[in-house]
């Protein structure tokens, strides 16, 4: 279904173009095989069709419609109703009278064909597949638009026709007056009536054309002046008189009716014939469901018929089936003949047999031998002639029966059959019973006639006396029966002449009754009226007025004129309190919106005006003079506008713009005798509290300022500056309170301003696009152009005043005083003034809240323009120039907001570092997080960011720097950790934050990692250096006895030895608790690495530097001992000790070996051998573990 809607449709086609459909196509599209196939291809196959799609009965539910009902329906109504035809992406105008091809061809069907559809199941009979919405649409427009046979007259289809239940007449109804539109409702109406006025019987109308008028009771031939005295009462009123209805027709009903009171005397009268003629007269329902119910009911009924035939009339047998004996009663007669026989034998080949019970048994035999030999003969006979007349004169043995209701029965075969094992006493029994139930169907008719017999008496009696009576006698006796009725007839008319004129009477005054109720809510318009406009519903007043124009102009009764002109004078009233409304300055906007839609619907209305509306108004306001303003006219700010002379929408956009334009002059005009009052020595506190006006907000942020006033004070060093921070601190009042004001009103006056727009439009649609005479017409956007943005411009530089002060803009261009221009030279000194970092803050969440508020509403505002603008030279939105303004002012502010969050963050950060030695990275990124979320426009303040960070670095390197100059090599190490950390992960973050703001990160990048390294090399350089002179002088000690001694091995550690390694050891705990396994970046080794290096290579010289001094005093056993050593401390530092010193090692213990006479060589045992280095080892073990691997 939904390929079949996108193929016909063509929204699959680019550019969309829908296809072509023939005349034969669509009867066979909607009803399948049920029309001629014409297409070669398709003969022979069953096709189904649209139409019992949307009907098809569900197989699992019944009195239900499968589910794909609902979208066969839908696809239906898409076709009839809303289907548009399209030529290459253009779509083609019809005219709209004019059905199309979907819809001609479903208004051309037959009503049995249209029964297809069930649509009662649609309306009401099931939810679950059913498709009420689309299901009436096609009602109504079968209803209204159904052709004759010859495919062009219009042929209105009765409602009855396609839903034959009460029940989905009402739902339709319902739907009719509810959801359905106003035109259409007219348009069923009017098909409805036709199809009452051309029928000949007298037909209920639908109760939506019934609604239009009260009930009447039916009434007689004598109450006709009733009726016409009813008409006449509505002529009176001034209101459209009913339809009369026909004499003729009266009396046809009055006496139907009078006929069916008392007893049927013919046939045309009973009940009975009245439901035949209505079965005749209604066509067979086709559909799928009244088939299968309608044959399921035949075969349920053919059924019980035979399975009533089957039953044993003697009831011995009730589970037996005679139809299945009926069928094998040849083979049955030769089984029982077959049975006969071997019990025959059997007792015969028994001792004592019984010859009786054997004789017996063989005349049953030969009985059934009889029967079964007529039977083959009639078989024979059947065969050898087709039609015999003797054979019409007696009964067939081949056609005998056992069923009793077949006319062939033939009893002895039934017994033969059914009951031959039965005994005498069991089917005299039986027959006993049958008896019984003759002689109950007898004494029921005995019944019968004793309780009706007065009734029989009276109708034999009559049949004597007509019987016996001559001609003359008997129309002597008519006569006489029609002179008696005449008379009884004449003094009724005389005994109840009175009763009959006072009930004409009742009836009379019940129909002026029921005309006044009628016209009710009329009379009662004028005081709900009144009562609506006293409760502010303007919208219910129109509604009770919309009743009253119903009164036709030249109407004669005085009540329904007085009604007329209060009703209007309430309309006036209602003009007035709305135009009232449009000029107020507080009331909400969707009452604004609400004003202006009832306000145009009541000029819409074409209230009657009043030449003495004037004198009214004054009566009114309490006998005043007369105002010096029209009626309609309003003053706001010195600015006299007149409501009436332009449309409700235009008429409050200048209302609603003079008021904004006077709020813009008082704010500016406050914010100026706030500053001058501040100065002549009032505080800004005691002005605050005497606002009439204050928000929340503003409160708060004024008690914060009183709360810090004092501490401002303080820190002035005199009382006598305490004025300039009021100064300042009012200043961001007058900021917010600018703020407060573009925040509210510019939505306020834009969406009023679109209302107007729309209203432009509506009325171009009604009068043309053309304007007439010459006359210019205001427009919302030449108000707003004129009316508004220049108030909104000179808010926008009142705010940036208030915010920057005489600061120069982006543009180049300083920022205009809005205020102030006259005032002293110290207080235009503080207005000019730039704010502090407190005050700049507060004043940019608010600047950022104009810029958003503005660019929000600039767009809106260029929407307003007409299209055909020629006449305007203004291209762009009238509030771009306000939101150039607005934009430069934040980035103003919010430059120097990040100027002082980084003044502010390097003062923190140095101090930081130079009394606790801490790289405070961490503050740097809480600076750019805050600087993120509230900026504005952060990548305008670039620089600023790029700077600030560069700043907080060099300040923090700089007090680093500080903290290590009067400390030692702990310090500075702690300072080269810092900036290791920093290098490793800090800056990395501070630079990722400063990209996402848009900045230069690379430049920021190099710089900051520049000034962090040459502090981190210049720390390290320092404490290397202080390593080398240590390590130099702890390679002095202990050379003195060591040289002047005995030449006898000694059990001691070297103290040169021992000193050395403790220097080292030393350096590397020193690294170790402040480096860690940190790398550096420069070298890519650990800090410790680098350390311990430094101090191998300074030992390995000064050791070497020790023993030249020394070598021309060493003894023999002396220079082999040293020998020894230099050998333990390269095996010891060899992992640390670099290529030079390993070499300068390497030589200086060549050389002691030459002196020792080894010729540079080691011996393998001896004193001096490989048990001196275990010794050493033994001895220095502390160092061997602490310096290893």
């Amino acid at each position: 279904l939904q390929r079949f809607r996108n193929y016909a449709s063509g929204e699959k086609t680019k550019p969309r173009t829908t296809p072509e459909f023939y005349d034969d196509d669509l009867p066979l599209l909607f009803l399948g095989s049920l029309v001629p196939v014409l297409d070669e291809d398709l003969v022979g196959q069953r096709l189904y069709g649209l139409l019992q799609a949307c009907g098809s009965p569900s197989v699992e539910h019944e009195n239900t419609l499968k589910r794909s009902a609902r979208p066969a329906m839908a696809l239906l109504k898409y076709l009839v109703c809303d289907f548009c035809e399209y030529d290459n992406g253009v779509k083609v105008t019809a005219d709209p009278k004019q059905l199309n091809p979907f819809a001609f061809a479903l208004c051309s069907l037959l009503p049995s064909q249209l029964s297809h559809m069930n649509l009662e199941l649609h309306i009401v009979g099931d939810k679950r597949g059913g498709a009420k919405e689309d299901a009436c649409h096609i009602i109504s427009l079968i209803v209204t638009r159904h052709l004759a046979d010859d495919g062009e007259t219009t042929k209105y289809l009765p409602l009855e026709t396609l839903l034959r239940s009460k029940a989905a007449q009402h739902a339709y109804e319902t739907w009719l007056k509810q959801s359905a539109p106003k035109q259409l409702q007219k348009q069923v109406n009017k098909a409805l009536e036709s199809i009452a006025a051309a029928s000949p019987q007298k037909q209920q109308a639908p109760e939506s054309i019934k609604a239009a008028s009260p009930k009447k009771k039916q009434v007689s031939i004598a109450d006709d002046s009733s009726i016409e005295d009813e008409d006449d009462i509505d002529a009176e009123f001034g209101l459209a008189p009913k339809k009369k209805k026909a004499v003729a027709a009266t009396t046809t009903t009055t006496t139907a009716t009078t006929s069916l009171d008392g007893p049927p005397i013919k046939w045309e009268d009973s009940e009975l014939y009245r439901e035949q003629v209505r079965k005749a007269n209604t066509p067979e329902r086709s559909s799928v469901r009244d088939s299968q119910q309608e044959v399921a009911e035949k075969k349920r009924i053919e059924q019980e018929k035979l399975k009533a035939q089957g039953k044993d009339p003697l009831g011995l047998k009730p589970d037996l089936d005679l139809r299945e004996i009926q069928q094998l009663k040849m083979e049955l007669l030769e089984q029982a003949v077959k049975d006969l026989h071997e019990e025959i034998l059997e007792e015969r080949n028994q001792g004592e047999a019984d010859e009786e019970h054997i004789q017996s048994l063989e005349v049953q035999k030969e009985s059934l031998e009889h029967i079964l030999d007529t039977m083959d003969m009639g078989m024979n006979r059947d065969a050898d002639s087709d039609n015999d007349e003797d054979e019409t004169k007696g009964l067939n043995s081949s056609e005998r029966s056992i069923i009793p209701t077949d006319p062939n029965f033939d009893p002895l075969l039934f017994l033969t059959l059914v009951h031959r094992n039965a005994s005498y006493d069991v089917l005299m029994k039986s027959i006993e019973r049958l008896s019984n139930k003759t002689e109950n169907q007898v004494m029921q008719l005995q019944n019968l006639v004793r309780d009706n017999f007065e009734l029989f008496v009276r109708c034999a009696d009559g049949f004597d006396i007509f019987e016996g009576a001559k001609g003359a006698n008997l129309e002597t006796r008519l006569d006489n029966l029609d002179a008696l009725a005449e008379s009884c007839s004449d003094q009724a008319r005389k005994s109840f002449k009175p009763l009959l004129d006072n009930t004409n009477e009742v009836r009379k005054v019940q129909s002026a009754l029921r005309v006044l109720q009628r016209v009710g809510p009329v009379v009662q318009a004028p005081h709900q009226m009144r009562q609506h406009l006293e409760n502010g519903r303007f919208s219910q007043a129109l509604k009770a007025y919309r009743r009253v124009l119903i009164i036709e102009e030249n109407c004669k009764i005085d009540l329904l004129n007085r009604v007329k002109e209060k009703a209007a004078d309430a309309a006036r009233e209602a003009r007035r309190d709305l135009e009232k409304r449009l000029s107020q300055e507080k009331i909400s906007v969707n009452s604004l919106l609400e004003g202006i839609q009832d306000l145009t619907e009541l000029l819409d209305l074409d209230v009657p005006p009043d030449p003495r509306e004037v004198l009214k108004v004054e009566d009114e306001k309490g006998g005043e003079a007369l105002p010096a303003l029209p009626v309609g006219s309003f003053d706001v700010g010195g600015l006299v506008i007149n409501v009436r002379e332009h449309p409700p929408a235009l008429a409050c956009l200048l209302m609603q713009a003079a008021h904004f334009r006077v709020l813009v002059t008082n704010t500016i005009e406050k914010a100026d005798q706030n500053a001058t009052r501040i100065y002549h020595g009032e505080t800004l506190t005691s002005i605050q509290g005497s606002e009439e006006v204050a928000s929340v907000r503003q409160n708060t942020f004024v008690d914060d300022m009183s709360v810090r006033t004092p501490e401002s004070k303080k820190t002035a060093g005199s009382a006598g500056n305490q004025w300039k921070y009021d100064v300042l601190d009012a200043r961001v009042v007058a900021t917010i309170r600018a703020v407060d004001l573009m925040r509210t009103w510019l939505p306020r006056l834009l969406t009023i301003g679109t209302a107007a727009r729309e209203d432009e439009k509506r009325r171009a649609a009604r009068v043309g696009r053309h304007r007439g005479d010459g006359e210019s017409q205001l427009t919302a956007f030449e108000v707003f152009l004129t009316n508004i943005t220049p108030a909104v411009s000179q808010l926008v530089d009142h705010t940036a005043f208030c915010a920057l002060g005489s600061a120069v803009r982006t543009s180049g261009k300083k920022v205009k005083m809005s205020f102030g221009s006259h005032s002293p030279d110290k207080l235009q000194s503080i207005l000019k003034s730039p704010l502090p970092p407190v005050q700049s803050t507060q004043c940019a969440k608010e600047l950022a809240e104009l810029v958003r508020t503005v660019i929000e509403s600039s767009a809106a505002a260029n929407g307003l323009r007409h299209a055909d603008n020629d006449h305007f030279d203004y291209n762009l939105s009238p509030l771009d120039e306000c939101r150039v303004l607005a934009e430069e002012a934040v980035i103003t502010v919010e430059r120097r907001r990040c100027i002082f969050a980084f003044d502010v963050c390097a003062r923190t950060c140095s101090s930081r570092a130079s009394g606790s030695g801490k790289f405070d990275g961490d503050a740097i990124l809480k600076c750019l997080h805050n600087l993120s979320e509230e900026l504005y426009r952060p990548e305008e303040c670039a620089s600023e960011i790029e700077k600030g960070c560069e700043l907080v670095v060099r300040r923090s390197c700089e007090g680093l720097a500080s903290y290590v100059r009067d400390r030692g090599d702990s310090a500075r190490l702690r300072a080269v950790a810092e900036c290791a950390d920093a290098l490793a992960g800090t800056l990395q973050d501070v630079v990722r934050e400063v990209e996402y703001l848009g900045c230069n990160s690379q430049a920021v990048e190099e710089v900051m990692e520049e000034d962090v390294m040459g502090l981190e090399g210049a720390m390290f350089d320092e404490f290397l250096d202080n390593v080398r002179i240590n390590v130099a002088n702890c390679c002095k000690v202990g050379w003195m006895g060591m040289v002047d001694g005995p030449d006898v091995a000694s059990s001691t550690f070297p103290p040169y030895l021992s000193a050395s390694l403790l220097a080292i050891v030393r350096c590397r705990a020193q690294v170790e608790k402040a480096l860690g396994d940190k790398v550096r970046r420069l070298e890519g080794m650990t800090y410790q690495f680098l350390a311990l290096a430094t101090a191998a290579d300074a030992i390995s010289i000064g050791i070497c530097d020790e023993v030249k001094t020394r070598k021309t005093h060493l003894k023999v056993k002396q220079a082999d001992r040293m020998a020894n050593e230099l050998q333990f401390l390269m095996n010891i530092l060899k992992s640390y000790i670099s290529d030079e010193g390993l070499s300068l090692l390497e030589g200086t213990r060549r050389t002691l070996c030459s002196r020792a006479g080894r010729g540079g060589k080691a011996v393998d045992d001896g004193p001096d051998g490989l048990a001196a280095i275990e010794e050493l080892e033994r001895l220095g073990r502390v160092y061997v573990l602490c310096l290893g691997e």
